[in-house]
């Protein structure tokens, strides 16, 4: 079989999910927001859901040249990762020198105490995130891929998720709490100023990239089914039942596993894990059943297709799109009001109110990447990270 239409659109439907969830003024509806520890909700989904997709398409990329453990692939992998990983922390360093040159904290200082306070954040700079942990997933993914025999990867995959049940039970892995061990693990190796703390603990650290890894793994097993050699001689409606009964199948051990083990995207545990790839092979296999098999809607996939095409780079855009709408400031009768405030409140609430003029922002953010992706998707310009 070759590449399907359908993986694209689900990589962009995933991007559109995670702009939508991170572009809030305050009043997103209840699933819009990630549960605040233990739970599931929509906004969960949209990463998790990027990382199985990432892993099918590393078993793409890497098939191209049989799964050789060459130089050339280990320069590849190596070089893709650190760029990732460059990338996020480049990003993150141009968040905190906009923010020290022209916050409102440091518009007082004199302009080379300030130039030097923006330049200088580096004490500051978070070392982990999105980008990092999906570089550092793809590279351990990969370099596996080139080095063990596919054969042993469920095998793997169940070794990382059962070691690291057992860490979060032995570790007070399931409190949201200092006494946390991949809070001590994390504040250790990070330091508080280099991570995202919500209670000591990083939501992307360290030991949680161990089940991230095997996730990532899961997506590579779909891949290799959906897309080996062998699978091009099977008829796509028995690929397609496979991979819905997979999916089915995860879910359901997904289910039964959090009954002892609660779902949490803030630790990924291992009843996350097997619940979220679950819900992606099935959500992929209703893609392939529309868009590849019976070709229902695909002119209304324009948007998802396009933002599939250059996702981490349209992602990062939606970021930093937020930057001058937070740091424009104007003067109004309420006192000053940034950009963002001026839209948010004088242009979409009275008109939808709070919630729904919320999602509209969020839309309009999707809207306008949308816009940016198409430009160069007509182009041909792909970024890839």
């Amino acid at each position: 079989m070759n590449r399907i239409l359908a993986l694209d659109v689900l990589r962009g439907i995933t991007i559109a999910g995670m702009i939508v969830f991170n572009t809030c003024s305050g009043f997103h509806y209840a699933p819009l927001y990630h549960a605040p520890w233990i739970g599931l909700t929509l906004a969960d989904m949209a990463f998790p859901l990027f990382m199985f997709i990432m892993g099918i398409t590393t078993y793409l990329s890497l098939s191209k040249k049989g799964f050789e453990p060459s130089a050339t692939a280990l320069r590849k992998i190596t070089t893709r990762t650190m760029g990732i990983i460059l990338v996020c922390w480049a990003f993150d360093w141009t968040g905190h020198f906009l923010w020290s040159m022209f916050g409102n904290s440091s518009t007082d200082l004199p302009f080379g105490e300030r130039l030097w306070k923006a330049v200088n954040c580096f004490e500051y700079l978070r070392l982990s995130g999105v980008l990092v942990r999906l570089a550092l997933c793809y590279c351990f993914c990969a370099l596996l891929a080139i080095t063990v025999s596919h054969k042993r990867f469920p095998w793997i995959i169940v070794g990382i998720l059962t070691t690291y049940y057992i860490i979060l039970l032995s570790g007070n892995g399931f409190e949201r709490s200092e006494d946390n061990i991949l809070g001590i693990v994390d504040r250790g190796l990070l330091g508080l100023n280099h991570m995202c703390n919500d209670s000591g603990i990083d939501p992307e650290g360290v030991l949680s990239t161990l089940p991230g890894v095997a996730h990532t793994m899961i997506g590579f097993c779909i891949g290799h089914m959906m897309f080996s050699r062998s699978a091009r001689n099977s008829e796509m409606t028995t690929l397609l039942l496979k991979l819905m009964l997979i999916g089915a199948a995860l879910l359901l051990c997904g289910y039964i596993v959090s009954l002892v083990c609660p779902l949490s995207k803030k630790i990924w545990s291992p009843s996350f894990v097997m619940m979220m790839c679950g819900a992606g092979a099935l959500l992929l296999g209703l893609l392939i059943y529309m868009l590849d098999m019976k070709h229902i809607g695909r002119k209304h996939m324009t948007l998802f297709c396009v933002l599939g095409a250059n996702p981490l780079f349209l992602y990062l855009l939606s970021e930093a799109v937020i930057w001058p709408l937070e740091l424009i400031k104007f003067q109004t009768s309420n006192g000053i009001t940034d950009l963002w405030g001026i839209i948010f409140w004088h242009g979409l609430v009275p008109i939808f109110g709070t919630h729904l003029g919320d999602l509209i922002f969020a839309l309009l953010n999707v809207g306008f990447c949308g816009l940016v992706g198409w430009v160069m998707y007509r182009k041909k310009i792909f970024i890839k990270l």
